[in-house]
């Protein structure tokens, strides 16, 4: 019977949302081996965005916006 290979990996991210995909990218890039499983077939969870007609649309609704800066409008 063949024996099958356990990858190992630093960390296990479980959720591809905001945080989820920031930390795996971060953890990557400083050499890590990073896992992320989520439900969902794509990552970024609630700011998921599609591209329609070549503009970005939000498929979950729109995202609160909170500034009182006028430069930032």
């Amino acid at each position: 019977m063949k024996e099958k290979k356990v990858e190992k990996y630093d960390y296990l991210i479980v959720g591809a949302g905001l945080f989820g995909t920031v930390f795996a990218r971060e953890a990557v890039r400083a050499g890590k081996k990073v896992l992320v499983v989520d439900k969902r077939r794509h990552i970024g969870g609630n700011v998921y965005t599609e591209k329609v007609e070549g503009i970005h649309v939000h498929v979950y609704g729109a995202h609160i916006f909170h500034t009182n800066n006028k430069t930032v409008w």
